[in-house]
């Protein structure tokens, strides 16, 4: 039978999850605020010394690579190095990094999260839509998984061993059949708990599920799972999308009849790259 959770239950019992990052909210703040400066971007690196420590390290390697030998430590030259978009980047990805650590949800997970949250930001430039929100939808897509690790944890592996048995069956219909709600939904719910932008809510409700006329996020991250699935990064994760929805391609302007060798290249080996910051 079922669980049958009810929406506060799931809100109540995710306090039993490591704190999200505030920093990921104020970044993305930023970005929708016309006013916003690079002092600003300084300002919120320099609140967090694991951050910043990581930020001065690309710079320094930067630097090196020029044949600058000097020990980079201003926020402000390092940012100048780097550029404002690997910053963001760095920004997101140590904070979830920090976040994921403390999750203790198996590697496997996050190495598909990261592998995701590289996809999109990959389609993201094809479908001209900020990479920095598309990371942050593809590294939380799968997040309802983690709050059934951690609140319910002999169910969820009820729901692994049952896919296991059963290659066909849909991790939606096998989640709905033991909790009585699917990892989209209470992803969904976590969202809204952490005050995300109503944008990446919906990514992560409907990544399994995009019915047009869908947000180009939804469909960015909806693609970036199934291009993930396809270059079996991650190959043991048991969360696969099972069908390509034809208009999520179209919204983002993804043609399949193009040489897509290079986005695939790029997504593998800074999947690799990014999977590094996490482990």
């Amino acid at each position: 039978m079922p669980l049958h959770l009810s929406e506060s239950d799931v809100v109540r019992r995710s306090a039993l999850l490591p704190a999200f990052p505030t920093v990921v909210n104020d970044l993305l703040q930023t970005l929708d605020d016309d006013n916003a400066t690079i002092g600003a971007l300084i300002q919120l690196v320099g609140r967090d010394p694991v951050i910043t420590a990581r930020v001065l390290s690309i710079a320094n390697a930067a630097a090196m690579g020029g044949r600058n030998q000097r020990d980079l430590r201003d926020m402000q030259v390092a940012v100048s190095l780097i550029g404002l978009a690997k910053v963001r980047e760095i920004v997101l990805a140590v904070a979830l990094a920090e976040f994921s650590r403390e999750s203790r949800m198996g590697s496997h997970f996050w190495e598909h999260s990261v592998a995701v949250g590289v996809a999109a930001q990959e389609l993201a430039r094809i479908g001209h839509l900020s990479q920095d929100f598309s990371l942050v939808c593809g590294l939380l897509h799968d997040i309802g998984q983690l709050w059934m690790a951690r609140c319910h944890p002999l169910e969820f592996q009820l729901v692994r061993m049952s896919l296991e048995q059963d290659e066909g069956l849909d991790v939606i219909d096998a989640e709905r059949r033991v909790f009585g709600i699917d990892h989209c939904a209470i992803g969904r719910l976590l969202a809204m708990a952490w005050r995300l932008p109503a944008s990446v809510v919906a990514a992560i409700e409907h990544h399994h599920d995009v019915q047009p006329p869908a947000d180009k996020l939804v469909a960015v991250t909806h693609v970036a799972e199934v291009v993930v699935n396809a270059l079996d990064l991650a190959a043991h994760q048991k969360s696969r999308v099972t069908h390509l929805a034809a208009s999520a391609c179209e919204l983002i302007g993804l043609n399949w009849s193009d040489d897509l060798g290079y986005l695939f290249g790029r997504i593998e080996a800074r999947s690799h790259y990014l999977t590094r910051i996490f482990f």
